[in-house]
């Protein structure tokens, strides 16, 4: 089966015209009706029947519409990738894509310098249904992905911990009984998965924080915080350079039982590909090892 019979028999379907298609694809009218004798040969069915005002589909020529397409789209994405550098089309939430991703693309490009990316942020719906429709080639979601058609990779977690200014008191000695009506500068998107996670844990502590900033930046809340405008629960990788610095003082105040789980995710039909089978193993290992900060590493809180 020719890609050119393909290709014609959909130009056919679209413009329910021999004489119209053979137009537009710039052949005779007698060389795509030979086109389309072959094709029918085979596939041993009759795709098309004539009438005054042109041609229309079988039933079985409907039925083919929807697997030329796709055969005809693998095609021609094959040949296209014999002569185009590798690409990669990556989606992943604000946080990983602002703090995780560079650091893992620039790494790997090291090993594949010919990869490009196209790389973008959305929530875990929308990451989701970018995967279904293969507009996204892996996306990296905060969420388990429970679909027949998907594969989940779990990615090492991270911490959610409670960032303060270094003069805060919280910074000297935190407990949940002095915790009053503490500001919270909160990260904006409800829907993120490590916010979801945080309003869960303070629900059942009984806590409702008292939100006086929703931004929708992390990088915004870190500002907030360190001008001492209050406190907030953010991923801990998120917050590596400014603790270091002595800017923000991070406390584990719910000793390890609130974490930000990331998951790699992409589509069953594609496991054993090699360049994105070996992007995943990389982003496994080195996001595994550019873990959290030990507390033995965080800058002292002042006395």
């Amino acid at each position: 089966m020719k890609l050119e019979s393909l290709d014609s028999f959909l130009a056919v379907t679209r413009h329910g015209s021999l004489h119209q298609a053979a137009a537009a694809l710039f052949v005779s009218q007698s060389t795509l009706t030979h086109r389309m004798q072959v094709l029918e040969e085979d596939l041993g069915v009759l795709l098309f029947v004539r009438h005054p005002g042109g041609v229309a589909l079988t039933d079985e020529g409907r039925r083919f519409v929807p697997v030329a397409s796709a055969i005809l789209d693998q095609l021609q994405g094959f040949k296209r990738s014999q002569t185009q550098a590798p690409r990669l089309t990556l989606i992943a939430g604000k946080a990983f894509a602002s703090y995780e991703l560079p650091g893992l693309i620039a790494g790997f490009r090291k090993l594949r310098p010919e990869l490009r990316c196209h790389v973008r942020s959305a929530l875990f719906p929308e990451s989701i249904d970018a995967l279904l429709a293969g507009t996204a080639d892996l996306a990296v979601i905060g969420y388990e992905a429970h679909h027949p058609e998907l594969v989940s990779t779990t990615l090492a977690s991270d911490r959610i911990v409670l960032c303060v200014h270094p003069q805060h008191r919280f910074a000297r000695q935190f407990a949940w009984r002095d915790w009053g009506h503490e500001d919270v500068v909160a990260f904006g998107d409800v829907g993120a998965p490590f916010r979801t996670r945080v309003d869960n844990y303070l629900a059942d502590r009984g806590i409702r924080p008292h939100i006086v900033m929703e931004l929708d930046s992390i990088h915004a809340v870190k500002r907030m915080v360190m001008h001492n405008l209050g406190v907030a629960f953010l991923p801990e990788r998120t917050l590596s350079d400014e603790a270091t610095a002595g800017w923000l003082a991070i406390r584990d105040v719910a000793e390890g039982d609130l974490i930000r789980p990331s998951y790699v995710a992409y589509r069953r039909s594609r496991q054993g590909e090699p360049l994105l089978q070996a992007f995943i193993e990389w982003m496994a290992d080195h996001h595994a090892r550019g873990g959290p900060a030990s507390p033995s590493s965080w800058p002292q809180s002042p006395r």
